[in-house]
């Protein structure tokens, strides 16, 4: 079974080029707050291109992971480029700072990488850290994705898949009715899920499409009252 700390060994495994909904859910957060400087977390940094766009961008930014090469990679990556945030080693479902903190927090393609009583503990520890207000930005995967209903099924809707990069790493696949029990009591600014046909075989996706996994695009806001 591969861990996130072998996975970011590989180059291949690293992200680079940060999403440019990033830089769209940035102006988001903008509009709703007047305070500055706006601070966001990236939970799940991995190879911190988003906590690197973010910290150019001039915001205070905290990100974590649960792999030590991502740690390392993402404070490597910030020192290059003369620029710094608060990076620390901590699970998905744990914040290391005080609740009430963020105005926005990102997590991009991590959430979904575990079962689903760990993904809602992780989705109620970003509700606790947001300020009222505060607003969230995940993807998750979809059940209608390129893996789903593939490998060992460890509890309904989570799969471990025995090939592909991602081998023995758990993945939990959402409908709709599960997305929104998984948010009830927030506020959905966008619920999109973007569906992609694989004509070919799904565990070899990557080498034949530059194009997403088919995913659910989530913003979601903790409601100021």
């Amino acid at each position: 079974m591969a861990s996130w700390n072998e996975l970011f060994a590989d180059e291949k495994n690293r992200e680079h080029i940060p999403e440019t909904a990033v830089y769209r859910f940035c102006r988001i957060v903008e509009d709703a707050f007047d305070e500055k400087p706006l601070k966001f977390w990236d939970l799940g940094c991995g190879a911190g291109r988003h906590a690197v766009a973010l910290a150019r961008l001039g915001y205070d930014v905290y990100a974590t992971d649960n792999a030590p090469r991502a740690i390392d990679l993402t404070k490597r990556r910030l020192a290059e480029r003369d620029l710094s945030a608060d990076v620390r080693l901590a699970d998905m479902a744990d914040c290391p700072w005080s609740p009430d903190y963020f105005h926005g927090v990102v997590s991009w393609n991590v959430l979904h990488h575990n079962k689903l009583a760990a993904i809602r503990e992780a989705v109620s520890q970003v509700y606790r850290s947001l300020v009222p207000g505060g607003i969230l930005m995940v993807t998750l995967k979809s059940d209608k994705a390129d893996l789903a209903g593939q490998g060992v099924e460890v509890e309904p809707g989570t799969f471990i898949h025995d090939i592909g990069d991602e081998s023995g790493v758990p993945h939990h696949y959402f409908n709709e009715a599960g997305i929104r029990d998984l948010f009830a009591g927030w506020e959905f600014m966008v619920l999109a899920e973007q569906v992609i046909t694989h004509l070919e075989r799904p565990d070899r996706f990557w080498e034949y499409t530059p194009f997403p996994f088919t995913n659910w695009g989530i913003v979601a806001k903790k409601p100021a009252g």
